[in-house]
């Protein structure tokens, strides 16, 4: 039991931290699609472009914010499996075994959404460049 609880709590760690790089990652990203954005609201002044513009940073907004949320949650996510290590003297309670299995479908979804706006934006980066 200890063995798998080790084993159980290094995945975790190691879980968090490639969800926090993945995190930063597409913040990174956000960033450089807001600067193409504006290269292509720049180069053209149809109304049509102009809507969508506004569409893609509206959807750039609110993935920023989701990010910015789910970055809060794992860090406090992490701080709670490291409170719980350490009162149960190695161990964690199934519950928080559980909530790891949630943070990790809250993370696919997102990333899951997150590159289905970043495919709609190449699309659309296709048709006006």
């Amino acid at each position: 039991m200890t063995q798998e609880t080790l084993s159980t709590t290094l995945n975790i760690t190691s879980e968090k931290s490639s969800w926090l790089r993945g995190i930063e990652f597409y913040n990174d990203e956000i960033k450089i699609m807001r600067k193409r954005l504006g290269e292509v609201s720049d180069a053209n002044t149809s109304q049509d472009l102009k809507r969508k513009v506004e569409q893609f940073q509206n959807r750039f907004n609110v993935h920023e914010e989701q990010l910015r949320r789910l970055r809060h949650n794992v860090k406090n996510h992490a701080l709670h499996i490291a409170s719980d290590y350490d009162s149960h003297h190695g161990q964690l309670e199934r519950t928080t075994i559980h909530e790891h299995d949630s943070m990790r479908d809250e993370y696919i979804n997102t990333e899951k959404l997150f590159n289905e706006m970043r495919h709609d934006f190449n699309r659309f980066l296709s048709k006006y460049l």
